[in-house]
């Protein structure tokens, strides 16, 4: 009987000193490691850079057709930045290690830290359009109270900055997402070349609908590879939203809606 109970005692004993070792892993850090695989492509991958080097080896091709013709307006480009001209990729790591999502917070301290690199490619080209009496237009959802350190960082890094002006930042006023701005850039010169990692750096395009996305890139096909360079970003886009139908839901309604859409046979 003293022996059942010596034994009774150590299981229970056991099963404690087992159960206090298991982590209880929670919708934040699955959250997180779901962004891993998309990161780590992103940094180590040789296809990360050789989409880049593609992508600006296509738009320098074209942009060089396009010098030889006259014309009534400067030429220009159009060009996000992040993840399209220059990487943010290390934001990303801190999260997945931090456990966190994006937040103003903690996206504005990166930002002022003016550590972002360029990508693959984007130093050469832009340098090339420069040079070329190119008139260079970076369009970007970052806010207009972080165009200091936007430009500090484009600077320390050799990208050509042709003006405060050419720097458009996101106006919380302005509820047209990149559209006027780019009409902005229409009026002044003949913008021929289109750079991004989201369909939006390019026309007006769903946040809410999957399926009107990709219609909407049939429509628009032709320009794909003409006037739109589209570059690699797996990591963030409007693509997600609208895997959410364009809601706010919350991190545990993420990875199911992630996993909702997923396509087996």
């Amino acid at each position: 009987m003293q022996l059942k109970k010596i034994f009774g005692i150590t299981a229970i004993i056991f099963t404690l000193s087992a159960c206090t070792q298991l982590k209880v892993t929670s919708n934040e850090e699955i959250n997180s490691q779901q962004l891993v695989q998309a990161t780590a492509w992103y940094q180590t991958a040789g296809e990360t850079k050789a989409l880049y080097y593609q992508g600006y080896n296509l738009g320098k091709n074209i942009l060089n057709e396009k010098l030889k013709e006259k014309s009534d307006k400067p030429y220009s480009i159009v060009l996000d930045l992040d993840e399209t001209v220059i990487d943010n990729s290390p934001y990303q790591v801190e999260n997945i290690r931090n456990n966190k999502g994006f937040s103003f917070k903690n996206w504005n301290h990166w930002v002022n830290m003016k550590k972002a690199k360029a990508v693959p490619g984007a130093k050469e080209f832009l340098k090339f359009a420069n040079d070329n009496g190119v008139e260079i237009y970076y369009i970007s959802d970052r806010l207009e109270s972080q165009l200091d350190a936007t430009i500090e960082n484009l600077k320390k890094i050799g990208i050509p900055v042709q003006g405060r002006d050419h720097v458009l930042l996101k106006n919380s006023k302005d509820k047209s997402g990149k559209v006027n701005r780019r009409n902005i850039v229409k009026e002044k010169t003949n913008l021929v070349l289109l750079f991004g990692d989201n369909l939006s750096d390019f026309d007006v395009f769903s946040k809410s609908s999957i399926k009107d996305r990709n219609l909407k890139v049939e429509e628009l096909k032709k320009e794909f590879g003409e006037k739109f360079i589209i570059l690699p970003n797996p990591m963030y886009g409007n693509f997600e939203k609208a895997i959410f139908d364009g809601k706010y839901p919350s991190t545990a309604e993420k990875i199911k809606a992630r996993e909702r859409v997923l396509k087996g046979y």
